[in-house]
């Protein structure tokens, strides 16, 4: 039978989605990722069909002899997991089964790249510049304005992101993460962007004003089409969020296709095809919706595309799957929910290895809550600067966004996370 290469460098949900997609495919799912345990290795041989291990799966030209000497040319390569995304374009280049080229991935993963695709496309955006000095604070003021939003060039969700009002504070900023960006054990922040050092160099932009939306983008030989709109009706002082829900509420169709036409726009400026992209879209007072980051490659991250395809029937994983296979579209199953949905997120407060997971069957046992989704596991090493999604839960039934919010605080009081 066929092999399809999955790619994983962390642990990650989208393992058993796309697994079950290749499956349904008819394919093999051989999973190459770095050594695991006895105990996980059990829980993914439920999953896929065989684990493989690689001592670096950014290693392209390794992990694709590693591929071809195990299984010969599989039928496709792909990931979920977002600091890989590049690599494995790579490797599959490496192996004849690219869809989309190797360096439109390795362009999406740099930010500062991404804005210049898309001004030079003529789309709007925020002023930015690059930063690779606290004295260079005043100079990059005067290029970008303030107040202004200093952030990672090759991040991901709100790690390290950081909003200036001041350039005392944007040299502040700079110190901050040029401190913490070489101590962080996510492997995207020591990988170089081309002659840039994305652990001494960050990306500043001008802040945008509005509200703030989700979107997943299938891309189809040249085509665009947006599948789900979310909007983000609770932020914490981190910017992280707390809350999405779809469809957004008390946002006008023609608003609606007004984001749903940024990110496809944004998408086929870069250069993406054949692949999927998830697009966060802010609809700036000034400028309309504007591009706040794209992550190509994947859709998004945790159970927001179990949102859509309970809304939609639009199953992401299994497009995804047929992309990278070059096959027709996955048959698409009406929505099962076609009603108002919301993810409410609860994260791990403090740093260090989680303990325990309590309070789980109570929060279950809400009215509201459609499904609980757990992302962590005791034992994992969590940080309180990274957005990591630990307990997801779907929930319906809900009146306005005051609900949502008088929900997600409820949630939090059941849900006990150990961390010590």
């Amino acid at each position: 039978m066929s092999v399809v290469a999955l790619i994983r460098e962390a642990r990650g949900h989208w393992v058993g989605e796309v697994a079950a997609a290749v499956h349904a495919a008819g394919h093999r799912a051989v999973l190459f990722a770095p050594p695991v345990d006895a105990a996980e290795r059990a829980s993914l041989a439920a999953l896929v069909d065989d684990v493989v291990a690689v001592d670096d799966v950014y290693d392209a030209e390794a992990v694709a002899a590693k591929i071809r000497s195990a299984f010969g040319s599989p039928v496709a390569v792909l990931t979920g997991s977002d600091g890989a995304i590049a690599a494995t374009a790579r490797v599959a280049e490496l192996l004849g089964v690219a869809r989309c080229p190797a360096e439109v991935f390795a362009r999406c993963a740099d930010k500062s790249a991404v804005r210049a695709a898309l001004a030079t496309a003529g789309l709007p955006g925020p002023a930015f510049a690059l930063i690779s000095a606290a004295s260079e604070a005043a100079a990059v003021v005067e290029r970008v304005g303030l107040p202004a939003i200093v952030k990672p060039v090759n991040g991901a969700g709100s790690n390290l992101v950081r909003t200036v009002s001041t350039v005392d504070e944007l040299a502040a900023a700079y110190e901050l993460l040029a401190t913490r960006l070489p101590a962080s054990p996510d492997p995207r922040y020591h990988r170089p962007l081309g002659a840039l050092d994305p652990s001494a160099t960050f990306l500043v932009e001008s802040f945008l004003n509005g509200p703030e939306y989700a979107v997943d983008v299938l891309i189809r030989d040249g085509v665009a089409e947006p599948v789900e709109i979310l909007d983000k009706p609770l932020i914490d002082e981190r910017k992280f969020e707390l809350v999405l829900s779809c469809p957004p509420a008390n946002l006008p169709a023609e608003r609606a296709a007004l984001v749903a036409e940024a990110a496809s726009a944004a998408v086929l400026a870069l250069g993406l095809d054949n692949t999927v992209a998830h697009v966060e879209v802010i609809d700036d007072e000034r400028r309309g919706p504007t591009i706040v980051e794209v992550n190509a490659g994947r859709p998004a991250g945790s159970i927001m595309p179990l949102l859509a395809r309970l809304r939609t029937g639009v199953d992401v994983f299994a497009e995804l799957t047929a992309l990278a296979l070059g096959a027709p579209p996955p048959a698409r199953e009406p929505a099962k929910l076609p009603i108002p949905l919301a993810m409410l997120i609860l994260y791990a407060a403090g740093s260090g290895t989680l303990r325990s997971i309590g309070g789980l069957d109570e929060v279950a046992a809400l009215p509201e809550v459609v499904d609980v989704v757990t992302t962590v596991s005791p034992g994992q090493v969590l940080t309180d600067e990274q957005e990591t999604y630990a307990v997801n839960l779907v929930v319906a039934g809900f009146a306005d966004h005051d609900d949502l919010a008088a929900l997600h605080a409820e949630a939090s009081k059941l849900i006990r996370l150990e961390v010590g």
